[in-house]
């Protein structure tokens, strides 16, 4: 049986709740001929990549959809490049703020997915998604993730595809701030377009 790895993170800042907690918990464990392993990743430089690891090497799986959340965005956004580069005034969940450091020293400077971005986006398209590709995963946690993810995969040869997906503030994020938002319903919709396509990939016409 086929294996995907979804992965979302805990609320970190002055955010007391993540989105991509509840994506994960309304995510079955099988569908689409998979079976779907979720996790939860500490906001942590580093340690975030390292709870992540054993899994993928324990199942090499056929895809890895790494969420995270992006106040502010308007849109779903799949980012496009990781950066080999941690440089961000905010602190970690442990309170390390890293500027100017590279993620992995002797690593190229960027990164892109393996995703097949386009094939991806017109099929989101046609299911009237809120997404769009990003080119910059910032340089926060999620960053280090996707370049840490990607790097990874690259030296071990392993063919799995992997990415990162932004999501906004949910409705209940924002009452008391004038910031974007969108309902949980679709951000659930494209992780679950995403797995299906990523599995059972189907050959653009």
């Amino acid at each position: 049986m086929k294996t995907v790895i979804v992965t979302g993170f805990e609320p970190f800042g002055e955010d007391t709740l993540n989105p991509t907690e509840k994506i994960l918990a309304q995510i079955p464990s099988f569908l689409f001929n998979a079976k779907v392993i979720k996790l939860t990743l500490p906001v942590v430089y580093e340690e975030a990549f390292n709870t992540l690891q054993p899994l993928i090497d324990e199942y090499q799986p056929e895809a890895i959809i790494l969420l995270g959340l992006a106040g502010g965005r308007t849109h779903i956004s799949i980012e496009r490049i990781a950066m080999n580069m941690n440089h961000s005034d905010a602190p970690d969940n442990k309170g390390n703020i890293l500027k100017f450091k590279k993620i992995i020293s002797d690593g190229e400077d960027g990164i892109f997915t393996n995703y097949p971005l386009e094939t991806l986006m017109d099929r989101i398209h046609q299911a009237k998604l809120p997404v769009v590709i990003s080119n910059t995963a910032g340089g926060y946690i999620c960053n280090d993730i996707m370049y840490r993810t990607l790097h990874y995969l690259q030296n071990k040869n392993f063919k799995s595809y992997a990415g990162f997906v932004h999501v906004p503030y949910l409705p209940e994020q924002v009452l008391t701030k004038n910031q974007p938002s969108m309902a949980l319903k679709p951000m659930i919709d494209t992780v679950l377009l995403l797995i299906n396509e990523l599995v059972n990939p189907i050959e653009p016409t």
